[in-house]
């Protein structure tokens, strides 16, 4: 079945083999490298850039068509399997929003790609890398084209395990080994509340189909506790994907990883898939007011949590992690006050200047050995490229005019202004902390004086560093050029906001949807920037004028420092409260007591039993032939006798 469905605008000419194409690319790509060249380096690395970049020019292709035809819907969907009553269907969904995320997916990961033919040289794992980055981007690409829940959550599961493989690339290394294990449960838990949204929406409307979801929860046919209930399920699965308080405790340990994953599924694609799932779904959201307002302040609470805790980092990557959980709060918060338009353009700017940042981090590592900024210092001087490009990442995080991120960030705050004051102040001060935190990064690690970096040690098989940490150099090129080029939509990519073009070209995905765009706003401007410029004053204060010195700001708020420092005792309560205590003490035992006295007491009872039957049995068997003889005859005579006494003469 192959069906075009009527939108607002015309419907894009896309040849439905350019949508497969894009997913085929990389998946080819994927099982020449596991097959064939997983033992030839220099291969898997071109097999994997020629896959991803041919899914990257189809995915321009299609962006294109879609602006041509004003936004529209087109979907073409086949058949897969049927059992009963249940349909499902095999498809690809596209639309301004399916566009936006493929450009976004393959662009990200094309560079990631280039930067790791850099990054990852000399590693033990080299083919294996790329074989897993391919998949994963065959995973998040189905992901964003699927036209249905179930295929939906399919590939939504295929890219949790991706995630697993990649952040425990290095399995050798215990750290790294418990990382992969805890973002699989972590994430695995809020995947529960997706598959019973799942379950939910089948039960009462009958279909997995997007557009039927949207229409049925918009309807008003079902009860609003029926459509609440659907679409904190679908939050559920969001939060584990991307990262939101409570379960965002798995994404900084994910830094164990490699730094180009971090770059491509810690900060443009694999957490970005709750903030897309919910996008997709928003209709839904919608519908239940109540689920809507749960997602702002869980975003809001996420954004808050994960910037303070930012504050007290010493390892620039945990810096960006938490920075990520923070910016991905801001996303739902978006959401959640129907900023839709402001969440996805958020995504969007987020993408190319957080994977810049994380790339950059990398570069570091590559000159320094270490990503604790405590080592680093007066690294300007000896890598001008990585540092002017971190300069221009941070400075689009913080929300500098007119970098992208000040775009994006002040449609998000303008939204929250308007749907709740105190939604918008949480907003604001996180703007002040991203400032503060990104340059106290920037002067830690770049200005100041060299500190040395960390030793290396060449008998590390996995080891990628290969230089002198005493005396750091500049990244290749296979590095540099990435970073040269995400700097670009990292500085223009918020233009886009300014003519509309973004705001109609996404809403025309939401034909059922009220508008909730939001439009340039001074006031929002001129006090999201004061703020931005404020926290970068202050961390130039502390961390290069020492005006202040960081240990007496330490001192002076010990109690919150503390808990920032120990990240809330999030961490501790799961492992002591859950791991220790319920599951182990409680749920183990439980399950251990089960085994012992039930299980093994069926076995063990049943073979008492028969030992104790058995035992009685035996005196009778005496093996004496005469013996025998004399019960036949007994038994004879009482049957005789029993026989007559039931039939007399």
């Amino acid at each position: 079945m192959l069906f075009l469905e009527a939108a607002p605008a015309s419907a894009p000419t896309i040849d439905e083999a350019i949508l497969w194409a894009i997913m085929l690319c990389p998946l080819v790509a994927w099982g020449l490298i596991a097959i064939y060249v997983r033992k030839i380096p220099v291969a898997a690395g071109y097999l994997a850039i020629l896959g991803v970049g041919a899914a990257c020019v189809l995915s321009y292709v299609t962006l294109f068509n879609v602006m041509d035809a004003d936004g529209g819907i087109a979907i073409h969907s086949h058949e897969w399997f049927s059992a009963g009553d249940l349909v499902v269907n095999l498809g690809v969904r596209v639309d301004g929003l399916t566009a936006v995320m493929l450009v976004v997916v393959t662009t990200v990961a094309f560079l990631v790609q280039v930067y790791s033919t850099g990054y990852m040289q000399g590693d033990a794992g080299y083919g294996r890398y790329f074989a897993h980055m391919c998949l994963f981007t065959v995973s998040m690409l189905g992901l964003v084209l699927a036209d249905n829940l179930f295929q939906m959550f399919i590939f939504w599961e295929l890219v949790g395990l991706c995630s697993y493989l990649l952040i425990g690339f290095w399995f050798h290394k215990p750290s790294a080994a418990a990382a992969a294990k805890k973002a699989f449960i972590v994430t695995r838990i809020g995947d529960l509340g997706l598959l019973a949204a799942l379950l939910l929406v089948w039960t009462r409307a009958g279909t997995f189909d997007v557009t039927a979801i949207q229409e049925w929860a918009t309807s008003g046919e079902p009860e609003g506790y029926i459509v609440t209930l659907f679409a904190l399920g679908l939050f559920a699965g969001a939060a584990g994907k991307s990262a939101q308080f409570p379960l965002h405790v798995w994404l900084p340990d994910a830094m164990e990883g490699p730094t180009p994953v971090s770059a491509l599924i810690h900060a443009a694609t694999m957490v970005a898939a709750g903030v897309y799932l919910v996008a997709r779904f928003f209709p839904v959201f919608e519908a239940s007011h109540d689920a809507a307002q749960f997602v702002a302040w869980i975003g809001a609470i996420t954004a808050l949590v994960a910037a303070t805790i930012a504050l007290v980092q010493t390892d620039v990557k945990r810096v960006l992690a938490y920075s990520t959980i923070s910016q991905l709060g801001y996303m739902m918060l978006a959401l959640g006050t129907f900023g839709y338009v402001a969440a996805i353009f958020h995504l969007f700017t987020h993408a190319f200047f957080k994977a810049l940042l994380f790339l950059g981090s990398g570069s570091v590592n590559h000159a320094t050995n270490t990503f604790d900024m405590r080592q680093m210092g007066g690294l300007k001087k000896y890598m001008p490229v990585t540092y002017w490009t971190f300069i221009i990442g941070s400075l689009s995080l913080a929300g500098i005019f007119p970098l992208a991120g000040f775009w994006s960030k002040d449609e998000i705050l303008l939204d929250a202004w308007r749907h709740d004051r105190a939604l918008w102040a949480i907003g604001l001060s996180v703007a002040f902390m991203t400032a503060f935190y990104m340059f106290r990064a920037i002067f830690l690690t770049f200005h100041g004086e060299y500190k040395g970096g960390q030793p290396v040690d060449h008998h590390d098989e996995d080891s990628h560093f290969h230089g002198d940490p005493a005396h750091p150099h500049e990244s290749p090129w296979a590095m540099k050029g990435p970073l040269i080029v995400l700097s670009v939509p990292a500085i223009a990519a918020g233009w886009l906001a300014y003519d509309h073009l973004f705001k109609d070209f996404i809403e025309a995905a939401l034909p059922h949807a009220e508008s909730h765009g939001s439009t340039f706003e001074i006031g929002i401007a001129i006090s999201s920037s004061v703020v931005a410029v404020a926290g970068i004053g202050a961390a130039w204060a502390v961390y290069m004028k020492r005006w202040v010195t960081s240990e007496s700001i330490r001192a002076t708020f010990a109690p919150f420092a503390i808990i920032f420092e120990n990240k809330y005792y999030l961490d501790r309560i799961y492992e002591d409260l859950f791991v220790r205590t319920i599951f182990h003490r409680g749920w183990n035992a439980l399950l251990q007591a089960n085994d012992r006295y039930v299980v093994d007491g069926i076995v063990n009872g049943s073979g008492r039993l028969a030992r104790e039957a058995s035992s009685r049995l035996r005196v009778i068997q005496t093996g004496q032939v005469q013996s025998y003889g004399l019960g036949i005859v007994a038994g004879v005579i009482i049957i005789a006798v029993a026989v007559i006494t039931a039939n007399p003469l």
